[in-house]
């Protein structure tokens, strides 16, 4: 109950601390390559991804992208459809269905399916026929009326089948007067399911006919109707309906058929086979150029007759003449497990474990993907990412060592690629499987590193700064320690200011914090250890920061502890006595330029003072509208140059634009905005521009003192148009002035208030 009145205050904190001049925008950053179905408009093409939609105009670079942050409720995209009015439909594996009118950007949501009881609520298909919306399920089939925006019936039961068991719906259409449906039970008798639309009422199991397709049985997954005939794609080929029988097209009845669309002259499907075809009016089975690199999922036919697929990992292929892919610009996958932004706001990210994608880099306009494709990478699970000293990137890889990016360097050369070669030795039994933590780099250079359960049981790594190497243990007490970290922590190295290294250990009984005092030596490698017994909220370590204040923040399955004396942690109080976010898991802990901690939890994110004792604000996917693409954050970076977060989850990538960047060294000029500025209104004034600690004066044109605001500390301050009474000041001009802490800097603005 405690928890819940926490979240509450925190969510109309969180809402209304948004301003102006991007400061609250959020972004999102998604994989587009994996293309669920595709449809078209024109000459625009229309993807459903698993990462959301985008839109590609043919013969252009014109591409859209849309996300939770523009507008979607749910990226993970199952269908979509274009209706004859020019609106898109867009089908999730939640149940949501979105409609985008492109023209002017405004979006519709259909809920109902999505706040059904039903466990499994995808949808699997959009077919839109006049007013009619064939919305196709994984518990059923129901119909959406475009004219009313409101649903008809939804169908469930089917002919003979058992009651008790769920039907898919993989297809629909209309045909000949009736409503068909391509179902499956799940248990074999996948059949075509037909009913008259003349029928008073549709929902009786006996209004539906079943039909089976082919001898013995196959599975129909996809209806079209071309040419005055009704075809459906199965699991053995193409078959097109004749009478009361399902007639087997010539050369295709081996295909396993995944992709079925018409247009006026003709047809096109694509099979699992990497192959795609043409049918014309007159029956003749045309392959489109040879087999293709990536697993089609769907087809669509674009004026003017261009074949387009939708396929995994290659986004849309056109065919004229020869294949060509088209994908937007984006990470290599949706997973980011470790996100770090570099000395140049450059963002990097790691993919993942097992079957990851390598590792990514976003300089703010384009991706850039590093992967074992042409590369002398021995792997492509690289899962954890870091910036180390000088401004070099390093990626972790879970069983092949360690990369270095050099600081500038935008590839990866085999000389920069740190395992055996340099000493380094992996599990017992498998020496060349090496799994590295991130990096952690001390005051005299020194790239620490640590290894999981190495066989010798050096589980220090060190890159000295003339570029030589030496392998350590860590010792406790008369123990060499074999895990510093047995699975994906977020940081499991830190250094703070006196050069002192410190680790996580996650070995039986010597789980806990150990500090080796080393004052930024590598020669010593016996440590003590901090625990739960001496002030920690728990011993199973999930990260640890070092903070602007050299305290140590410590994340746990159970909460947050501080180390508030690092350089004598036993001593009584040296660690905090109030444990921020009890109970909770603790994923990641980032540092802004503020020292406010931006935490990442199983449950979301969550913003703190910098002494731990505030919640500031909380962002969940459900506060946030999706812009938190997932809940369960598993790395959190913070640019200090643009004061912009990163979130790093299996789902994508979020961003938020926060009033923390670093402030000025010295006062050049401020920046004022909204100008003019009108009051009473939503936001707030956001001054630009100022150095550490500053204090605000608004002036009247005349010299008298209108208001005085203390800043949050960094670059940006806030007024929300009120006077030293707390009202709304008059229109006119007013002078902002900006002070140093100090006094000794001064610096102006001036802003034009308009008062409705």
């Amino acid at each position: 109950m405690r928890k819940r009145v926490l979240h509450t205050a925190v969510l109309v904190l969180a809402i209304t601390t948004v301003s102006h001049a991007g400061v609250g925008t959020w972004r999102n950053f998604t994989s587009l390559k994996d293309v669920r179905d595709v449809t078209h408009r024109g000459t625009t093409v229309w993807a459903a991804t698993s990462g959301g939609l985008f839109s590609w105009v043919q013969g252009t670079s014109t591409q859209r992208q849309f996300t939770n942050a523009e507008g979607l409720q749910s990226i993970d995209l199952t269908a979509v459809a274009a209706d004859p009015v020019g609106d898109v439909w867009t089908g999730t594996s939640t149940g949501v269905i979105h409609i985008l009118t492109p023209a002017d950007g405004t979006w519709r949501y259909v809920l109902d399916i999505a706040t059904t009881n039903q466990t499994n609520k995808s949808i699997n298909r959009l077919a839109i026929y006049g007013d009619s919306v064939l919305i196709c399920t994984e518990f059923g089939l129901s119909v959406f009326r475009r004219d009313a925006s409101a649903f008809g019936d939804t169908f469930t039961k089917f002919g003979d089948l058992p009651t008790n068991v769920r039907i898919r719906v993989l297809d629909a259409a209309l045909y000949d007067g009736k409503l068909w449906a391509a179902i499956s039970d799940g248990q074999g008798k996948d059949r075509i399911a037909a009913a008259n639309l003349s029928s008073p009422n549709l929902l009786p199991p006996e209004s539906w006919s079943l039909e089976t397709v082919g001898s013995p049985p196959a599975t129909p997954k996809k209806l079209q109707v071309f040419n005055g005939r009704l075809y459906t794609g199965t699991s053995r080929g193409l078959f097109m309906k004749d009478g009361s029988t399902w007639v087997a097209v010539p050369t295709l009845e081996s295909s396993n058929i995944v992709g079925l669309a018409s247009s006026e002259g003709v047809l096109a499907l694509c099979t699992d086979s990497r192959t795609a075809f043409t049918i014309d009016a007159q029956g003749t089975v045309t392959q489109l150029g040879t087999s293709f690199p990536y697993s089609p999922t769907s087809v669509t036919i674009a004026d003017p007759g261009v074949v387009v697929l939708g396929v995994l990992t290659g986004g849309v292929l056109t065919y004229q003449g020869t294949w060509q892919s088209h994908v937007p610009s984006g990470p290599a996958s949706n997973q980011f497990l470790s996100v770090a932004v570099d000395q140049a706001s450059v963002l990097w990210a790691a993919s993942g474990d097992a079957n990851g994608s390598g590792f990514y880099r976003y300089n703010g306009t384009d991706w850039k993907s590093f992967s074992q494709d042409g590369s002398p990478l021995p792997t492509n699970n690289y899962y954890r990412i870091s910036v180390g000293c000088n401004g070099s990137v390093w990626a972790s890889a879970y069983g092949r060592g360690i990369v270095e990016v050099p600081s500038g360097s935008d590839r990866v050369d085999s000389q920069h690629v740190f395992g055996q070669n340099v000493g380094m030795v992996g599990v017992p039994g498998d020496n060349p499987f090496i799994v590295t933590s991130t990096v952690a780099c001390d005051g005299h250079g020194n790239t620490w590193m640590s290894i999981v359960n190495p066989s010798n049981k050096n589980v220090l790594a060190v890159r000295r700064a003339d570029g030589t190497w030496k392998l350590l243990p860590l010792i406790i007490g008369n123990a060499k320690i074999s895990f510093l970290m047995d699975r994906p922590v977020d940081r499991c190295l830190a250094v703070d200011a006196f050069d002192n290294l410190w680790a996580t250990v996650r070995e039986g009984s010597y789980k806990g914090v150990v500090s080796l005092g080393n004052r930024g030596s590598i020669d010593s490698t016996a440590a003590f250890q901090i625990t739960s017994a001496n002030g920690l909220p728990s011993d199973e370590i999930q990260t640890i920061v070092v903070d602007n204040s050299n305290e140590i923040w410590i994340g746990t399955d159970r909460g947050i502890g501080i180390i508030l004396d690092p350089s004598n942690p036993l001593r009584d109080g040296a660690i905090a006595q109030y444990r921020p976010l009890t109970g909770v898991v603790i994923n990641t802990i980032a540092v802004d330029a503020l020292n406010q901690k931006w935490v990442g939890t199983t449950e979301g994110a969550v913003l703190l003072s910098p002494d731990g004792t505030q919640v500031l604000a909380y962002y969940t996917v459900e506060n946030t509208a999706g812009k938190l693409i997932d809940n369960d954050i598993k790395s959190i970076a913070f640019d200090p140059q643009s004061g912009i977060v990163y979130f790093g989850t299996v789902s994508g990538l979020a961003s938020l634009t926060t009033a923390s960047p670093a402030p000025k060294p010295s006062f050049d000029k401020l920046s004022v905005s909204p100008n003019p500025f009108i009051v009473p209104g939503t936001g707030q004034l956001l001054i630009d521009g100022l150095v550490e600690n500053s204090t605000v004066k608004v002036l009247s044109i005349d010299g008298r003192l209108v208001r005085e605001v203390k800043t949050p500390g960094g670059r940006i301050g806030f007024w929300d148009g009120k006077d030293l009474d707390g009202q709304d000041v008059s229109s006119g001009i007013y002078l902002i002035a900006a002070f140093s802490e100090d006094g000794s800097q001064v610096a102006t603005g001036k802003v034009a208030v308009i008062r409705r």
